[in-house]
């Protein structure tokens, strides 16, 4: 019966352009957190506090954005970025944590490993 509610469904179009970022032209490492939204999901805020952790530890040397699920610009970045699983987070475009917490010697040496292409 639910099937039938739903079978002339079509999907609401965003309406957002997405122009990602050009990973292979970027001036640092930009760290990219994909999460349900930061303040009302715990494992998303712990992600998200890991990836402000390394503006601490590297200042101006990488940039940090979060994409949430729940507003239409970020859905919009998650479904361009295809990503699978929430939280994930990027680093110059690719998945190196999806739904883990790294920790900060594993999550900075990852960074300390993309940063040596921007010498």
């Amino acid at each position: 019966r639910y099937r039938d509610l739903l079978k002339d469904y079509e999907s609401e179009d965003l309406g957002e352009d997405v122009e990602l970022p050009d990973y292979d032209n970027l001036e640092r490492p930009l760290i990219e957190v994909f999460t349900l939204d930061s303040a009302s999901c715990a494992a998303c805020t712990y992600m998200w506090a890991a990836a402000q952790d390394a503006v601490k530890e590297y200042g101006d040397k990488v940039d940090v954005v979060e994409y949430k699920y729940t507003d239409r610009a970020g859905l919009s970045q998650i479904k361009a970025m295809d990503v699978k699983n929430l939280p994930s987070l990027y680093i110059d475009g690719e998945l190196y944590y999806a739904s883990i917490i790294p920790s900060h010697e594993e999550y900075y040496g990852a960074i300390d490993k993309v940063m040596e292409k921007y010498k």
